[in-house]
Order: structure tokens, then sequence, then C-alpha cells
């Protein structure tokens, strides 16, 4: 009896050591394949495909508002001028009133006179006998009614006109209020647009430096869909066990870190994340690879950073990325296995050869080193600077201002 609780008791364990084992260890989860960056490829693209048709929406909902508060201009510089006509005819209509008036007060002043006892004086002056005088009379009083209607219809045309003026003016401060609400609402357009904008130039990078990835996982490393990038970029990336100074000669001229400097005039603060070494600019200053890899991604003249060359290495097992900017020409094309032997490229950086690279002040070396594998083990240009290191910590760099000689001299 107890030997049979003993078996069921070891048999129950056994089971609940299984389930805690699956527990504990999971099946490792498969790294990624080039299928899969090129699923990644598809999102980037529908991302892409996304923002340019909100930029689309966005100029559109932009140029409507233009048109609206254009609309709105004109509107109120119509109201304006509408205003001004009624100024003038307000300015009119109160002369021809002073003038009936002044009229009427004529009329009366006579049939004052009429009434009295200058009468034969206006006869005699006036009317050629009795019955014309009457006549006179009654003329009179009819020009003097005819004159007070005329002088009320002037008076009741200058009140509306004030009306109409009034209403102009009340309908042009909602005119106004309204330009201003649609003023406040282009300002936030502009600034979602410039977000839109901003947005889609990173996705642009990204998407161009993905298809640069996949072009040569495919091409150098031969790297199947189905088969992980880790896995088939090792065993084709050369191995190497130091890095080299990439200049044969020259001197640092500014280091790895925070910085403040002039820049086209102005002071300027970053974050410096590589290490700048110069030398004499003759036009032909040689650049090499740092250490044996492979040319994974080429930039051809940008605004800052002019020509640049990114490299993969494996050093000692480890993988690093190092970037040579400021070129003023590569001399290698994507996919090309180098050594350290290997010249990669000719020094540029000077403002007045390389015109179109406003982030250099003067002919030199940009040389930066990160950790990992852009391209493959991440994507983002902003990732890989939060992967930099200061190239001094792999790479030997005399102190301060010593020139070096070559590439290999221990300082």
């Amino acid at each position: 009896m107890k030997k049979g609780l003993s078996k069921a008791f070891y048999s129950f364990l056994c089971v609940v050591l299984l389930g805690v084992t699956a527990l504990s260890f999971p099946t490792p989860v498969k790294g990624e394949t080039l299928g899969s960056l090129k699923e990644k490829l598809a999102k980037k693209e529908s991302e892409y495909k996304n923002n340019k048709t909100q930029r689309e929406l966005t100029d559109k909902e932009i140029e409507k508002v233009k048109t609206e508060i254009g609309s709105i201009s004109v509107q109120i510089e119509d109201n304006r001028n509408t205003i001004a006509k009624l100024d003038e005819e307000i300015i009119k209509l109160n002369e021809e009133i002073i003038k009936k008036e002044q009229e009427i007060k004529d009329v009366v002043k006579f049939y004052q006179i009429s009434s009295g006892t200058s009468t034969y004086l206006e006869y005699i002056f006036g009317a050629s006998d009795f019955t014309d005088l009457i006549y006179r009379m009654a003329i009179s009083e009819q020009l003097v009614d005819y004159n007070d209607k005329l002088v009320d219809q002037y008076n009741k045309m200058v009140d509306d006109s004030k009306k109409k003026q009034e209403e102009l003016r009340n309908q042009e401060k909602e005119l106004q209020d309204r330009q201003q609400e649609l003023e406040t609402k282009l300002s936030s357009l502009g600034k979602k647009l410039s977000e839109f904008v901003k947005l889609g130039m990173d996705i642009e990078e990204e998407i161009k430096a993905q298809k640069e990835a996949i072009k040569l996982y495919e091409e150098q490393y031969k790297c199947k869909d189905d088969e992980e990038i880790s896995v088939c970029t090792t065993k084709q990336l050369p191995a190497d066990t130091s890095f080299w100074r990439p200049l044969k000669v020259g001197v640092r001229t500014d280091e790895y870190g925070y910085r403040t400097y002039k820049l086209n005039g102005r002071w300027v603060s970053d974050f410096h994340t590589g290490i700048d070494i110069s030398v004499y600019d003759n036009g032909s200053v040689p650049v090499y690879a740092s250490a044996a890899g492979v040319v994974i991604y080429i930039v051809k003249k940008s605004s800052c950073g002019g020509n640049q060359i990114y490299l993969h290495h494996n050093i000692n097992g480890k993988t690093y990325t190092t970037v040579y900017m400021h070129l003023r020409q590569t001399l290698v094309e994507v996919g090309d296995v180098v050594t350290k032997d290997t010249q990669i490229a000719i020094m540029g950086g000077n403002p007045s050869k390389e015109y179109w690279d406003k982030c250099s002040t003067g002919a030199h070396l940009h040389f930066m080193v990160a950790n990992g594998l852009y391209l493959k083990d991440y994507n983002s240009y902003s990732t890989l600077v939060s992967k930099t290191m200061n190239p001094r910590s792999i790479v030997n760099f005399p102190a301060g201002g010593q020139y070096f000689y070559n590439r290999t001299t221990q300082y």
C-alpha cells in the first residue's frame, strides 16, 4: 500500500518537474531572416505611402484655409470701401439737408412777410395782382411741405446709411475673428505638415537604408529569404584582430563628445559622434579602412557630412561599424571586401571645394566607431549614434595636437 502511494507520488512529481522545466526554458526565438527584413521594408513603404497621403491632405487643407483667408480679406476690403462710400453719401445728404432747411426758412420768411403789412410790398415787387399773390402763397406752402418731406427723406437716408455702416463694421469684426481663427488653424496645419514632412524624410531614409541592406545581404552575403541574417553575414564577414588609424599622417583636430564651436559665423553646441583628424590638404590625402571588413553603405553629397562610407567589421568575434565622413571622393562600392591596406576614399571637407557639405569648417576626416552592425542589428541612424564610442577606446591616437606619421605606432 505504501509502495503504491510512493510510486504515484513520484510519478506526479515527475510530471510537475517536466512542466516546470517546459515553463522555465522556452523554445528559442528564431533570429531575423532576410524575408522578415523584406516584410519590415514593405511595412515601412506602406507607412511612407500613408505619410505621403497625410501630407497631401494637409496640403489641400492648407490651400483651402488660405483661399478662405483670401476671400475674407477681399470681403473686408469691400466692406471698408462701402463704408467709405456711405460716409461720402452721408456728407452729401447732410449738405442737402442744410440746403433744404435754408430753402424752407426762406419760403417761411416769405410767407410770414406776405401775411403782414408788407403784403403790398411783395405784391408790388413780385405779384402782378392779388390773385397772383394768393397763388404764390399756395405755391410757397406746397414748397414748404415738399421740402419738409424731402428733409425727412434725407434724414431717413442718413439714418439708413449709418445703420448700414454699423452692420458692416459688425460684420468686419466677425470676419476678422474668423480670419484670426483661420490664421491659427493655418499655423497649426503648418506645424502638422512639418511633422509629416520630417517623419516622411526619416521613413524615406530608413527605407533607403533597408533597401541597401537587403541588396547587401542578397548580393554580397548571398543570404536566402529563410536564412537568419546573423548566420549568413557572420560567416561572410572577414575577421580581424585590431583597428589602425585611417590616415597615414595626421593630427587630431576635434575630440569625441560634447563641444561648442563656430560654424558659418554662428556658435553651435552639439555632441560630436567621432574624432576629427586632418593633414595638409594637397587634394589627394588617402583614407584607408581602419580594419578588414565589408562596405555596407555609401552616402553621396550629404549637406551635413558630405560623401560617407560605412563599413562592417568582425574584430576578435565582436562586431563594429566604422563611418568615414567628409570625403572628396569614394573609391569603393557597396559589397566590396576591404582590408587595412585598402584605400577607400580621398579626404575632403574643404568648404571651398566641397561647398555642398555645410557641416565642415576645414579639410578633415570625421572618423566614427559604433558597436554592432548598422543596417543589420539596427536600421535607424539615431540608434547608430547612440551606439557610438570614443574611437580612442579601440584606435590608438596621440594625445592633444601631436602628429602621427604612420598608422600603427603606439602612443
